[in-house]
């Protein structure tokens, strides 16, 4: 009887050793899947930051130029003010800057193909809507203040 209990004894230690192996592999699986799924997470947060910062570099520049306005309107004809956009301009990638004549500064910027807009309203009037394209080879955005007809000041926009 003894040469049975010591087979039974081995064949039992098998199932134990097969089953901590299983049980090791099903571990180091989900543990793998658990880092996939978090480095995936990672990967779409970096991508939604880049989109937020470029968002946020456009909505500073619509300030900027707002602030820029104002300035230029208050200093009277003659000063002029040169703004370039405060983010890296790749090929490919433009800014559109329009003063209209309802009173709002519109910002549209193509950054690596999204498109932001931003809107702003102005401190001063507009008598004359202007509007400028910069682009990676033309950055620099003049904001002058003209002479009217009428004899007043106003703002316009010039490459």
């Amino acid at each position: 009887m003894e040469p049975c209990i010591s087979i039974l004894v081995r064949v039992s230690d098998m199932r134990i050793r097969g089953q901590v192996s299983i049980d090791l592999i099903f571990a180091v699986v989900l543990i793998l899947i658990t880092a996939l799924g978090v480095i995936s997470w990672g990967n779409n947060q970096k991508a939604e930051t880049a989109t937020f910062g470029n968002a946020a570099y456009v909505k500073v520049f619509a300030v900027d130029i707002r602030d820029s306005v104002a300035k230029v309107y208050a200093h009277g004809f003659g000063f002029e003010v040169a703004k370039e956009p405060p983010f890296p301009m790749s090929a490919g990638d433009w800014v559109n800057v329009s003063l209209n004549t309802n009173g709002t500064l519109v910002v549209v910027a193509n950054l690596r193909g999204l498109e932001y807009r931003v809107v702003q309203r102005l401190q001063v009037p507009v008598a004359v809507p202007s509007h400028v394209l910069l682009t990676p080879e033309n950055k620099t955005l003049v904001i002058k203040a003209v002479r009217l007809e009428s004899g007043g000041v106003g703002v316009v926009l010039g490459p």
